[in-house]
């Protein structure tokens, strides 16, 4: 049996295209989105696995955005819905989205 082809306009899934839609397409946002990665950009340089060699620092800037990205948007735009159905399903597709996939995006702009 074929696996089942979850891709979305481009992205890996659904969530992964909504969350950068967002992102991408409300001013504050998009503003905040652009500032974090240029922060990031700047901050890897000094990672300790970029130091000791274990990263590039390419790889330090994407990982380390991909973090900051997940991070800010479930702890910060996610609203806190207490236990409840709705909680499930958001906690759900927030934890389908791949960060990685929205971090490289952002670095490529």
């Amino acid at each position: 049996m074929a696996e089942k082809d979850t891709t979305y306009n481009g992205w890996e899934n659904y969530p992964t295209w909504a969350v950068n839609l967002w992102l991408a397409n409300d001013e504050g946002l998009y503003h905040e989105a652009q500032w974090r990665t240029e922060n990031r950009r700047q901050e890897a340089r000094l990672d300790d696995r970029v130091i000791d060699g274990t990263w590039t620092i390419e790889e330090a800037t994407r990982y380390g955005l991909a973090d900051d990205f997940k991070e800010w948007v479930t702890d910060e735009l996610a609203p806190d819905l207490g236990a409840s159905f709705a909680a499930d399903l958001l906690g759900y597709a927030l934890g389908e989205v791949d960060w990685d996939e929205i971090a490289t995006a952002w670095l490529s702009e």
